[in-house]
């Protein structure tokens, strides 16, 4: 995010919260992760109480654990969007709550595709005997990942329905499609 121009103001870990308004230097912090095995002390940044879920951020980022965003906290969520790094980090009355409240989620199904395609990708290259550069892996990967997102929303917008059924959704068609050409 960092290098598309974001400002990250809010890391957690199990240690605790760190904050700075003005934004975290987040190649220190990982030197300092590296080091430290925490974020706790982190030079120019203020330790908070608060949980990152309910801090006022454009975009959070559930990254770690499971069942993060429940129904006890949903309805504290500020972000705009809430993009799913972890594996369940929200659960389906948490979704129900976000969604009413205009919360877009980007759910891991989507979110957490991009590792699975380029494994997809050095699959392809192994059985073809083929080397592709990191530029032209990424440049590959931006493309699925962009058209699966673009595909994802318009399904969205199109029965409104929040994004993870739309992924659902599409996911259920694929599967129907490839059963039809079967003849299953």
């Amino acid at each position: 995010m960092v290098e598309k121009g974001s400002k990250i103001v809010a890391v957690q870990d199990h240690t605790g919260c760190i904050y700075n308004e003005n934004g975290l230097d987040i190649d220190e912090l990982t030197e300092y992760n590296k080091v430290n095995r925490c974020i706790k002390g982190f030079p120019n940044s203020t330790p908070v109480d608060e949980s990152i879920i309910t801090m006022d951020v454009d975009i959070l980022f559930p990254c770690a654990l499971e069942k993060q965003i429940t129904k006890d906290n949903a309805a504290y969520v500020k972000a705009k969007i809430v993009c799913e790094g972890a594996n369940g980090p929200t659960t389906p009355e948490a979704d129900e709550i976000l969604y009413k409240n205009g919360i877009v989620v980007i759910p891991d199904i989507l979110a957490n595709s991009g590792g699975v395609t380029v494994s997809y990708f050095e699959w392809v290259q192994n059985l073809q005997r083929l080397t592709w550069s990191f530029e032209e892996v990424q440049s590959k990967q931006s493309k699925v990942m962009n058209d699966a997102f673009e595909e994802i929303w318009n399904i969205m917008n199109e029965y409104t329905v929040d994004m993870r059924t739309a992924t659902y959704m599409k996911s259920i068609k694929r599967i129907s499609q490839v059963l039809e050409l079967r003849g299953i």
